[in-house]
């Protein structure tokens, strides 16, 4: 059967497109459809802007976006849904894009005394939930422990959150300057102490080892409250057997025992430290010597007690 153009399509003579035919229906095809007529491929294809880049044949030229206004309240246009401003008590209104997250190059005005933050150096901020810090205002805190009001210097929050990398979520000191000394010193004597048992476990006949351990004993109970004051003055009379020359082992013993409520131990020790440290002429002992004869001093005056 000779295809014969009917209505600018192909057919089979004596067929009308649409028509399924009875070999049409054994064989499983379609039915023809009327096609369109089609003009030249190259005039039906669309012509790019002068200028744009084609890639897979599809123009991929970047299109222009609508500035926002700028205002509080109002919304801007774009890709990313628009722009909207929200009040914070402390930076007054802020952008926030709801797909991106709060804008990070925003710069608020600084009020008197603030320090212009970089919220590329901070982390712990949710871009959705909780904004990041543009700048940082000197605050009035009270501290948890002695109850004594302090101020928190805006370039401290700085140090904080860009230098110490410190999460911006967490909450500000909660101790003032002096018992945040206090707390680190005895936190670092607490670890002495610990190094120094560790010693001695190590090597039990090493005289500097052991003076160190009654050294850090005595420390740790005075600055700290705690300590076991029997472990310490042990360590100060072995050293004192071990080598005689070690006379800031009678010190150390000393204090051990004032610490423990044993005036007239501590007494005897005090006396004879001075004793050997006063023919000596190291300035290494001139601070403990000092401390024995005012401790002893004061121990004569308020005369005799019984030892615990």
């Amino acid at each position: 059967m000779r295809p014969a153009a009917v209505g600018g399509t192909l057919c089979r003579t004596g067929e009308q497109p649409g028509d399924a035919t009875d070999d049409d229906r054994v064989r499983g095809r379609r039915p023809l459809q009327a096609r369109r007529p089609r003009s030249d491929p190259e005039e039906s294809r669309p012509v790019p802007p002068a200028g744009a880049d084609r890639w897979k044949g599809r123009d991929v030229t970047p299109k222009p976006r609508k500035p926002g206004t700028g205002r509080p309240g109002e919304a801007a246009g774009g890709r990313d849904g628009g722009v909207r401003w929200e009040d914070h008590p402390l930076y007054g209104p802020i952008p926030y894009h709801p797909q991106a997250g709060y804008d990070l190059t925003f710069r608020p005005v600084l009020p008197p005394g603030a320090v212009r933050g970089d919220p590329a150096r901070q982390r712990g901020f949710c871009p959705h939930c909780r904004p990041p810090r543009y700048f940082y205002a000197s605050q009035e805190l009270r501290c948890r422990r002695c109850g004594t009001a302090f101020a928190w210097p805006a370039e401290q929050q700085r140090h904080w959150y860009e230098v110490l990398r410190l999460s911006v979520a967490g909450r500000p000191p909660a101790l003032c300057p002096r018992c945040r000394r206090e707390r680190r010193a005895a936190r670092e004597l607490g670890q002495r102490l610990a190094r120094a048992a560790d010693d001695v476990r190590d090597n039990p006949d090493d005289v500097g080892a052991l003076l160190e351990l009654a050294a850090a004993t005595a420390e740790h109970r005075e600055k700290a409250g705690s300590g076991d004051l029997a472990r310490g003055i042990a360590a100060a009379r072995k050293a004192a057997r071990l080598d005689p020359g070690a006379v800031t082992a009678h010190f150390w013993e000393a204090v051990c025992h004032d610490a423990a409520g044993r005036p007239e131990r501590a007494a005897d020790c005090y006396e004879r430290f001075a004793r050997l440290a006063g023919t000596r002429r190291t300035r290494s002992l001139r601070g403990p010597l000092e401390r024995a004869r005012s401790r002893l001093a004061e121990l004569r005056a308020a005369g005799p007690a019984e030892d615990r």
